[in-house]
């Protein structure tokens, strides 16, 4: 029986030994790269508005108006307007920035109220386009308006050039009234004024350099366009308008007209 043992004996011997430290089954893990951070789009400044090239940085609020700013036009040229509480334009002006062309320079200017705003005022800047004299570069800004009145007297022409017509007006205080009621003469009578038969004799472009009240003798200065006024009628009728008007002012003794600086050339026909 020794014969039967042998065969087990190399069986066991030939049989292969396992490893306990390898697992031919196991599976190795999967490697897994750093994750990458990626940086978050930075968004672009926003881009910064363009400056305007009219701006109304103040607004005195008298008669005249003082509105001040800076400018950046063509020759420096800036107009001036105020509206009234309806939107009516009751007066315009023009001034010019003081500074180096192409530059937002500094402006000053004044506007004469002819006639009651009402309530609140529209003061508005602009430019007109030297190509087609379109308005460009318009800013506005409204305000407030508690201006003191005064019921001023006036005198007009009539329509036919023969005659005169006084009326009253309420108007924003002023401590020029004699530059304010020249300006009124000036800006002309309202539509109301026209219906009773008032006129205006002025040519248009006619303005007010100066009003200089000495020793009771008030010269009024105007501009070269009242050195001919187009027509005997029309000149008598600037005159007598003007000197009824502020010959009624009680510190006024005598009224001088000029234009242009002279006595002589003033109202030709």
């Amino acid at each position: 029986m020794k014969w039967l043992w042998l065969p087990l004996t190399l069986l066991v011997a030939c049989a292969p030994a396992s490893d306990p430290a390898v697992d031919s089954t196991a599976t190795s893990p999967a490697t897994t790269p750093p994750a990458t951070s990626v940086p978050e789009p930075v968004p672009a400044p926003p881009t910064p508005p363009a400056e305007a090239n009219i701006t109304i940085e103040s607004i005195e609020i008298a008669n005249p108006l003082v509105v001040a700013g800076r400018a950046r036009t063509f020759e420096n040229n800036v107009a001036l307007r105020a509206r009234d509480a309806n939107n009516n334009v009751i007066a315009e002006g023009f001034t010019t920035a003081q500074g180096e062309m192409g530059q937002h320079s500094p402006y000053r200017g004044t506007l004469w109220l002819t006639r009651h705003p009402g309530e609140r005022i529209t003061v508005e800047a602009l430019e007109y386009s030297a190509k087609d004299g379109s308005e460009v570069n318009l800013v506005s800004v409204e305000r407030p308006f508690a201006v003191e009145t005064i019921d001023a007297q006036l005198v007009f022409p009539d329509l036919n050039c023969t005659g005169t017509k006084s009326v009253t007006r309420t108007l924003p205080k002023s401590v020029s009234l004699a530059r304010l009621l020249v300006e009124v003469l000036i800006a002309g009578p309202t539509q109301e004024e026209k219906l009773r038969g008032a006129a205006t004799p002025f040519p248009e472009g006619s303005r007010v350099e100066s009003v200089i009240l000495r020793d009771g003798v008030l010269t009024v200065d105007f501009n070269e366009r009242l050195q001919n006024v187009g027509g005997s009628c029309r000149a008598q009728m600037i005159r007598t308008a003007v000197t009824k008007t502020l010959e009624a002012l009680p510190s006024v003794t005598k009224v001088v007209i000029t234009a242009g600086g002279s006595e002589k050339l003033a109202l030709q026909p």
